[in-house]
């Protein structure tokens, strides 16, 4: 395992521990329209920023909350401290914490540690992702057994393919605002995610909330591509369709694609 990934892990736990005790999840405030953001999520930040500063001072940190700003040339952290603000702050376990190392411009390791149950995923690029619980670590497998699809996404679009799937009846339709979703999948506990993005430009940095569950789901056998377009995903790439085998992904672009064109 390399240090930086030991320092991921180690500032994931940090921060989990910090969400399931719920000190200042009761003091919510709004980033404006439905977006929430608590105390709890900037004790998280603070907390991870404390500790890659400590272990690892010159890679420069991106963060959901305190924003920050790559350097040339470096590599750099992608965190976001609560992913699932909406389901923390209502005391529903539907949350995790998300950290990722872009280098060379690219993702190539990755940690989520997954509220409310101990569990903490990471993976390195090339290596089979792992699954980390009460120091153990095993290894984990995307799987299509649950017929479980989550969508999510502020588009029109969206809400043509969740009312398409859900009358074809061939597959249970979550719907739940947190990237846990993308995690689940990397266990094999979801079959596929579809996430469409109101975004017309790739992210400059790369997306705290998707960057690591989608490359630990990616390292874990999934196939993941751009949902406009059909091309790899990259960890900039705003939509995406992530699925556990390549025939799951194949009908689900079917079914996008005939919505687009439509």
């Amino acid at each position: 395992m390399r240090y930086p990934t030991e320092v991921a892990i180690r500032c994931v736990e940090i921060a989990q521990n910090i969400s399931d005790s719920r000190a200042g999840a009761d003091r919510v405030s709004s980033k404006g329209g439905i977006d929430l953001v608590t105390d709890t999520d900037l004790a998280c930040e603070d907390a991870i920023r404390e500790e890659l500063q400590r272990k690892l001072p010159e890679y420069p940190v991106v963060g959901e909350e305190r924003e920050g700003t790559p350097i040339d040339g470096k590599p750099y952290w992608l965190v976001d401290p609560i992913c699932g603000t909406r389901p923390f702050a209502s005391n529903i376990p539907l949350y995790c914490t998300n950290l990722a190392l872009v280098e060379n411009g690219e993702v190539s390791l990755a940690a989520v540690a997954i509220g409310r149950t101990g569990e903490i995923l990471w993976a390195e690029k090339g290596s089979r992702p792992q699954l980390r619980l009460s120091g153990a670590d095993s290894e984990i497998r995307v799987s299509d057994a649950s017929h479980t699809i989550w969508i999510d996404g502020p588009t029109n679009l969206a809400a043509d393919v969740v009312r398409e799937l859900m009358l074809m009846r061939r597959w249970y339709v979550w719907k739940f605002s947190s990237s846990v979703a993308t995690a689940f999948l990397a266990c094999g506990r979801t079959s596929a995610v579809v996430q469409f993005s109101a975004r017309v430009k790739p992210h400059p940095h790369g997306s705290v909330h998707a960057a690591a569950g989608c490359f630990i789901a990616r390292e874990a056998g999934a196939v993941v591509s751009d949902i406009s377009d059909g091309t790899p995903w990259t960890h900039q790439t705003p939509g995406f369709l992530i699925s556990a085998t390549p025939e799951l992904h194949h009908d689900l672009r079917g079914v996008i694609q005939k919505l687009q064109s439509g």
